[in-house]
C-alpha cells in the first residue's frame, strides 16, 4: 500500500473516533436535555395549574363581588326609597302637628273662656249658698239664745236655791270644824307640854339608804302604805327616818327632798348615836 493510501487509512480511523466521540457526547447532551425539558414542561405546567386556580379563585370573588355590590345596590336603593317615604310622612306629620296646634290653641281659648264663665258662676252659686246658710244659722242661734236664756234662767233659780243649802250646809260645817279646831289646838297644846315636836308626825314609811356621806344619805323608798304624796308632807311638815344597821339603832335623819322618778328622800343626819357609822344597805324607818 503507498503512503497516501495508509494517510487515507489513518486518516479515516481519526475521522471515524472523532466521529464517535462526538455522536457519544451528542447523544448524551440530548439526553440531558429531554430531561430538563421534561422537568421544565412539568414545573411550568404546575405554575399554570396554580395561576388558573388563583384565576378561578379571582373570578369566584369577582362574581361574590359582583353579586353582593348587586345587593348593596338593591339594599341603597330600598334605603333610599325607604327615606324618601320616612320624609314624606315627616312632612305630613309635621303639617298635621301645625293643624293641631292650632286646634289646640282654639279650644284652649275655649276652655279658658268657658273656665273663667264657670267660675263666675260657682262664685255666684257659692255667695247664695253662704247667704242661705248665714241666714238659716243667724236665724238657729237666735232661737238657740231664747232657748238656752229661758234654760239659763231656770238653772240659775235651782243654782240659787241649791247655793243657799250649800251655805247653810257649809256654815254648819264650818261650826264643826272650829269645834274640832279648838279641840285639836287643845291637844296640841297639851302635846307640846308633854315633850312633842313636830319630827315626830310622819307618814308610814320605810326604805333603805341607798347612799350615805358624812352627814347626808338617800333613802329609796320601799314602803308607803298610804300613797302619800311625799314632797307635799315635806313641804308642810318635814319629818324624820330612823337608821338602822345589823347592830340596831344608828340615828335620825330629818327628809329635806324627794325625788319621784327614784322614789328615794334625801335626808339629813341631825342625831348619830356615838361611834355608829350610817352605811349603804342600813334600814330607814319613820314610826319605829
Amino acid at each position: 500500500m503507498s503512503p497516501i493510501g495508509r494517510t487515507f487509512i489513518v486518516l479515516n480511523l481519526v475521522l471515524a473516533g472523532a466521529f464517535t466521540y462526538f455522536a457519544g457526547d451528542l447523544l448524551k447532551n440530548q439526553n440531558n436535555w429531554k430531561e430538563k425539558y421534561e422537568s421544565a414542561q412539568a414545573s411550568h405546567q404546575e405554575e399554570v395549574d396554580t395561576l388558573n386556580n388563583r384565576i378561578k379563585t379571582v373570578e369566584d370573588e369577582r362574581d361574590n363581588n359582583n353579586s353582593a355590590k348587586i345587593a348593596f345596590e338593591n339594599q341603597l336603593a330600598a334605603a333610599r326609597n325607604t327615606i324618601s317615604s320616612l320624609q314624606d310622612d315627616k312632612k305630613r306629620n309635621e303639617e298635621t302637628i301645625a293643624s293641631q296646634r292650632t286646634d289646640l290653641k282654639q279650644l284652649a281659648t275655649a276652655q279658658e273662656s268657658l273656665q273663667s264663665d264657670n267660675r263666675s258662676a260657682m262664685t255666684m252659686a257659692k255667695e247664695a249658698y253662704d247667704a242661705s246658710i248665714a241666714a238659716i244659722q243667724a236665724k238657729d242661734e237666735a232661737i238657740n239664745a231664747k232657748d238656752a236664756a229661758v234654760a239659763e234662767n231656770r238653772q240659775l233659780r235651782n243654782d240659787i236655791a241649791g247655793l243657799n243649802s250649800t251655805i247653810e250646809a257649809k256654815d254648819a260645817a264650818i261650826a264643826d270644824l272650829n269645834r274640832d279646831n279648838s279641840e285639836k289646838d287643845l291637844l296640841l297644846a297639851a302635846a307640846y307640854s308633854n315633850g312633842f315636836v313636830n319630827g315626830m308626825a310622819a307618814p308610814e314609811l320605810a326604805g333603805t339608804v341607798t347612799n350615805a356621806a358624812g352627814s347626808l344619805l338617800t333613802v329609796s323608798v320601799a314602803d308607803n302604805p298610804g300613797n302619800v304624796d311625799i314632797q307635799d308632807i315635806i313641804n308642810k311638815l318635814p319629818f324624820r327616818f330612823a337608821i338602822y344597821g345589823d347592830d340596831g339603832y344608828k340615828g335620825d335623819a330629818v327628809a329635806t327632798k324627794y325625788e319621784e322618778s327614784a322614789n328615794a328622800v334625801f335626808c339629813k343626819v341631825v342625831i348619830k348615836k356615838e361611834n355608829a357609822t350610817i352605811r349603804q344597805g342600813d334600814r330607814a324607818k319613820t314610826n319605829p
